[in-house]
C-alpha cells in the first residue's frame, strides 16, 4: 500500500513510523522543518490531567504508557521525561476545582496526590512557596516530551524502513477523482499518486480539505512558548503555577508559557515584544528559587497556530464521503501521538476499525455550524496570575 502523509509534526511522524513498520510504502511531506509548526511551540506536557469525558481521558492515559513502548522500539529515550507535574491553586475557587479534579482522577485510577504548598520543596527544592498558594497536587505519572528529538528519532526509524521524507515543499491540493482522493499536487509542481492520503497538517487542514469542496476549520489562536538560555535553573519537575507554566528542558534551560503572553503576540510579524518576554521570565523567577531574572534570557521564542478541533476532542479516521482520505488532528497531539499513530496505522493496513477511536470520527465535525465550547487553557492547567 502506498500512503502519503501530509505533515511531519508529532502526529505525522508517529503514523509514518507505524505505517513503515507495517510494510507500507510511505511518503511524508513537510512544508517546513519537521516539527517546526505547532509541535515546536507546544508546551509538550505529557498528561491526562484534565481530559474529559472519561473515554477521552482513557485514550490519553493509555498513550502516556505507550510512549515508553516506542522508546524501547527506537532504543532511544532521551526525549521522554516523566518526573511528574505539580499544579498549584490560589484562592477558594481554584482550590475547589483542583480538589474536585484530584478526586475525579482517583476514581478513574489516575495517580494524583494532594499536598500542602509548604511541602513542595520536598519534591523539588527549586520550587518557591508563595503566600498566595492555597493547595497543591502532584501527578507523578506525568512529564513532558522533547518534541524535536522524538520527531527526529521517529522519522529516522521510518526512513530506515523505506519511508521517504520530502521537506521544504507544501501540498497545494489533494488530487481527487470521482469522490476519491488519489494523490497530492505539491507547491513545486510535482504530483504524487497514492492509495491513501493521511492529512496530519494540524491547523492547516482547512485549506487542504477545501480543495475537495469540504469546509472545515481546525485553526485556533496563536500560542507562544519561550525557552530560556542554558543554565537557567536546576528545576526537574514540571510546574503549573497561577499565571504561568514552567518545565525543565535540556542544558538547564526552562520552557515557560502563559495565557497572558498569548495576548501580546503581534500576529502581523509573529513576534513577542521584548517587554513581555522579560515579564514572563520575571514571573517564572517568582516561582522558581534559582532563576536569576537579571541573568536569564529568552533563547528561543516559538509561535504557532494551534489546532483546535471544534469541541477540543480528537478527529481521527477516514473522512466520510471521500474515499482514500484519512484525517488526524487534535489539540493534545504530544500526549496522544503514540496510541493514535499506532491505531491509525492498524486501521489503514487491516481495515478493521478501532473501538478506542470510535468516539472521535470525522463525521461529528462535518457539521461546521457548531459553536465551539472548547477552552484550551482549561485542559492546559492554566489560570490567571496571582498577585505578589
Amino acid at each position: 500500500m502506498k500512503v502519503i502523509v501530509i505533515g511531519a509534526g508529532i502526529l505525522g511522524a508517529s503514523v509514518t513510523y507505524q505505517l513503515a513498520k507495517r510494510g507500507c510504502d510511505v511518503t511524508v511531506i513537510e512544508k517546513g522543518i519537521p516539527g517546526g509548526a505547532a509541535s515546536a511551540a507546544s508546551f509538550a506536557w505529557l498528561n491526562s490531567n484534565n481530559k474529559q469525558p472519561q473515554h477521552y481521558h482513557n485514550l490519553n492515559a493509555a498513550s502516556i504508557n505507550e510512549w515508553a513502548i516506542i522508546a524501547r522500539e527506537l532504543r532511544s529515550s532521551a526525549w521522554l521525561r516523566r518526573e511528574g507535574n505539580v499544579h498549584v491553586a490560589s484562592g477558594e475557587a481554584e482550590t475547589k476545582t483542583l480538589e474536585e479534579r484530584v478526586d475525579r482522577l482517583h476514581s478513574w485510577g489516575y495517580a494524583a496526590v494532594k499536598m500542602a504548598p509548604s511541602e513542595l520543596p520536598r519534591l523539588d527544592p527549586m520550587i518557591r512557596v508563595r503566600d498566595g498558594y492555597s493547595l497543591a497536587a502532584f501527578f507523578p505519572g506525568e512529564g513532558f516530551i522533547t518534541v524535536p528529538l522524538l520527531i527526529h528519532d521517529l522519522l529516522n526509524a521510518a526512513k530506515s524502513m523505506g519511508a521517504l521524507l520530502l521537506e521544504g515543499t507544501g501540498v497545494a491540493e489533494l488530487i481527487g477523482d470521482g469522490g476519491r482522493v488519489t494523490g497530492v499536487a505539491l507547491e513545486d509542481g510535482r504530483r504524487i499518486a497514492g492509495d491513501l492520503v493521511v492529512v496530519a497538517a494540524g491547523a492547516g487542514i482547512g485549506p487542504l480539505m477545501a480543495t475537495q469542496g469540504v469546509s472545515v476549520n481546525t485553526e485556533g489562536k496563536l500560542g507562544v512558548t519561550v525557552t530560556t538560555s542554558p543554565g537557567a535553573s536546576g528545576l526537574t519537575t514540571m510546574l503549573h503555577l497561577p499565571g504561568i507554566s514552567i518545565r525543565p528542558d535540556t542544558g538547564g534551560r526552562l520552557v515557560v508559557r502563559s495565557p497572558e503572553s498569548d495576548t501580546h503576540i503581534d500576529p502581523d510579524n509573529w513576534t513577542l515584544p521584548d517587554a513581555e518576554v522579560r515579564r514572563l521570565l520575571e514571573v517564572a523567577a517568582s516561582g522558581v528559587t534559582d532563576i536569576d531574572p537579571e541573568r536569564v534570557r529568552g533563547e528561543r521564542i516559538c509561535i504557532a497556530v494551534r489546532p483546535y478541533p471544534i469541541d477540543g476532542l480528537p478527529v481521527v479516521g477516514a473522512w466520510d464521503g471521500i474515499d482514500g482520505l484519512y484525517v488526524m488532528t487534535m489539540h493534545s497531539g504530544v500526549t496522544q501521538g503514540a496510541i493514535v499513530g499506532r491505531l491509525a496505522a492498524e486501521e489503514i493496513t487491516t481495515e478493521n476499525p478501532s473501538d478506542l477511536l470510535a468516539p472521535f470520527r470525522p463525521k461529528r465535525v462535518i457539521d461546521t455550524n457548531k459553536d465551539s465550547s472548547f477552552d484550551p487553557h482549561a485542559i492546559e492547567g492554566e489560570s490567571a496570575p496571582v498577585s505578589s
